[in-house]
């Protein structure tokens, strides 16, 4: 977890969260055979804080989040670990009942699945090296009509972005977040683009490499969990728990936990 240097340090970033809870580390229940008194829970854990590897087991918000939904709804919740690619194909295939993995919403996605309400506002920023923050100043605008070395996770919205917001990008695309921060520690890249939450979490684990977040939003995106089309019942419920968590400030507390940057 971060420490209290990390956190300070961090309080600065400006970009909002909307609403959260808690504190609890999750335990996982191994994935079973689909029943009535389960919620299968697709989740891919390469994307701290969202959902990660600690100790052999997948924690962070989104399990943390998954376990309060499960106490709602009265019923257990089975995590089934799923590629980011394949998280979509899961769902809609019936091998899960809700992707909760720091999904962004968007128009896409919103045509083969029913999103929950917003819980959390994001958008692409970019994380550099210290000795480079000057540079990149200005945010995406730095990386236009240049030849920089741009890091991206595929199948992400921060890839779909660079492909289609930057002309001729040279976009190196990898199959994780901690790749790309490695490959920037590494000087492998120039600059690795991706959701605020994400880059401000290795910002702050990683500043003895001396990386640092470029606060500039160039996107405004919100952050929620997918149902099946079609599953009212169950996507009606799960934004009954997001407007009762939030009201009663533990959905606030459980993002603070995870993420405790500024909230406005």
């Amino acid at each position: 977890m971060m420490n209290r240097t990390s956190v300070l340090l961090l309080l600065p970033l400006l970009f909002v969260l909307l609403f959260a809870s808690g504190g609890c580390q999750p335990s996982v229940v191994p994935s079973t055979q689909p029943s009535a008194d389960t919620l299968r829970v697709g989740i891919s854990a390469n994307a701290p804080p969202f959902a990660f590897r600690q100790g052999g087991a997948i924690t962070g918000l989104e399990p943390a989040l998954a376990l309060k939904l499960g106490s709602y709804l009265g019923k257990k919740i089975h995590f089934i670990e799923v590629p980011w690619d394949k998280q979509i194909d899961y769902l809609t295939q019936g091998k899960t009942d809700i992707i909760m993995s720091g999904m962004t919403i968007t128009k896409a996605r919103s045509a083969v699945a029913d999103f929950s309400l917003p819980y959390l506002r994001s958008g692409q920023i970019l994380l550099v090296r210290m000795e480079d923050r000057q540079r990149f100043s200005t945010g995406v605008d730095s990386l236009l009509n240049t030849n920089y070395r741009i890091g991206t996770v595929a199948g992400t919205t921060s890839d779909y972005f660079v492909t289609t917001a930057i002309n001729g990008a040279n976009e190196v695309i990898f199959k994780s977040s901690q790749q790309a921060v490695d490959a920037l520690i590494g000087n492998d890249i120039d600059a690795f683009i991706y959701d605020a939450p994400i880059i401000c979490y290795y910002a702050a684990r990683h500043q003895n490499d001396k990386l640092v977040p470029i606060l500039t939003m160039a996107t405004e995106e919100y952050i929620g969990w997918a149902v099946r089309k079609g599953d009212a019942e169950l996507l009606t419920k799960v934004n009954e728990f997001i407007n009762s968590y939030k009201n009663q400030g533990t959905l606030q507390d459980e993002i603070k936990y995870w993420i405790p940057y500024l909230y406005r």
